[in-house]
Formats: C-alpha cells, structure tokens, sequence
C-alpha cells in the first residue's frame, strides 16, 4: 500500500483551485487500495472546509502542522496537546512588537483569537491546552525573525514552522513529520511506502523524510531537498502508481 501525504494551500490547492486531473488522479490512486490526504497548518475549523472548497475527496487530513488528525469523514482520530501557559503571553507581545495582524490559540475546535491592539487584555481561559497557535505578519522576515525567537526560547514548550509570512506553532516536538507518521501506524501491517509533497519551507522536513516531491511552483529551497518535481499532483501519481 501507497500513502501520499499532500500539503494543501499552494500544492495541491493552486491559485485558490484544485483541478480536476489531479481529482480524478487521487481517485485512481485510492481506487488502487492506496490513501491519500492532506497535511496543513490549517487548524481544525479551517481544515473541515476543504472539501466543501473543492470537492476534494480524501482519506485523512493531518491538521494543525500534526497536531490533529481526522478521517476522510472528518472525525478527529488524534490529538496531541500542549499546557497553554504563561509563555504566551511574551509570544503576544513579540508577535505586536513585530507587528502582527493576528494572533489564535486553539484546542482542537476550541479557538482563542487575539486583539493584537491590545485593546482587550487576553485570558487564556478556557484553552488550558492547545492543539496550534497560528500568527501572521505583513511581512515574511518578521516571521523569520518571530519562528527564530520561538524556537530560541521556548523549544521545549512549542515548535514554530514559518510559511511564508505565517508561523505555525503546534506543541513541542510535533511536525507535519509526526503527523504522518501516527497516521502511517494505522497500517504498520502493510508495511505502507510513504510519499510527500510540498511547495514552501515548512514542508522541508516532510519532503526529505519521506520519497518526497515538490510542486514546479515549490520555493528553490524544497526543490533541492526534493528527490522529485512534478508540475501537479497527478504527475506524481501517474509516476507513483507507475513503478516496479
């Protein structure tokens, strides 16, 4: 058995389209006894509108930068969480400081949004433990700037993955990586070939543990970890589904 592990916005999911090759690609491919899914920084509440977005259909979503995952009918199968603690507090205040224009703490569906003008204090309550935080910024290198402050003081409470001019933060030591490889437990039994595919930097870990590609569109940075390119995804599966 075959799984495919797809990033979402900017793979798969191009220029706000999903086409209908690679639609009918996936269907081939799970017709064959093979899972495909989508692994995204979205959150949950985001991630349960994909298909409604395009009538993708799907076998697993990993969502929340692997934090959650739920089934092609959208029940959550796994959850990994983290204390949502005092030190968010200074990740607010950098990510202002940064200037940011917005700022979510969530439990799962459960979501916190912050008022990045400090108008209204913040109370964590209820989110006691988090499943992803999420910050945007207007420009990219203030994402860089914040993912680095993250990751040099508080790795051991939560990890950040920049996308673009967006920080993914699920809890520490999960990854869009762990995420896949909780979901590839399902069929340890079948001894499943995993394949992952991606655009931007945050997909860097995925693409090199796995047989990983990345999209024509991909950053210069994925293309030369990537053992593979392909300019959709029905390419990569036409070359999956077509090796000895």
């Amino acid at each position: 058995m075959k799984i495919i592990a797809s990033d979402y916005d900017g793979t798969i999911n191009y220029k706000g389209k999903v086409s209908d090759e690679d639609k009918e690609a996936i269907r081939r491919f799970r017709k064959a006894g093979n899972k495909f899914g989508i692994v995204t920084g979205r959150d949950v509440e985001l991630a349960q509108w994909i298909k409604q977005e395009n009538g993708l259909e799907f076998d697993f979503v990993i969502c929340c930068t692997g934090g959650v995952i739920k089934d092609g009918d959208g029940k959550i199968i796994y959850a990994k969480k983290g204390k949502a603690d005092v030190f968010f507090y200074d990740l607010i205040e950098k990510a202002r400081e940064l200037g940011s224009n917005f700022f979510a703490i969530g439990d799962t569906l459960l979501k916190c949004y912050v008022d990045m003008k400090g108008q209204i204090p913040l109370q964590l309550e209820p989110i006691k433990e988090f499943t992803h935080a999420n910050v945007g910024f207007e420009k990219e290198e203030n994402a860089e700037v914040f993912a680095k402050y993250v990751q040099e003081n508080y790795s051991d409470k939560i990890s950040a993955y920049q996308n673009g001019w967006h920080v993914d933060m699920p809890p520490m030591g999960i990854s869009k990586v762990t995420g896949i490889y909780e979901y590839a437990k399902l069929f340890k039994d079948q001894d499943p070939m995993v394949y992952a595919v991606g655009d931007n930097v945050n997909d860097i870990p995925m693409v090199k543990e796995f047989c990983g590609f990345a999209v024509s569109n991909a950053k210069e940075e994925l293309k030369r970890v990537a053992k593979h390119q392909c300019d959709r995804i029905a390419d990569m599966i036409d070359y999956i589904l077509n090796e000895e």
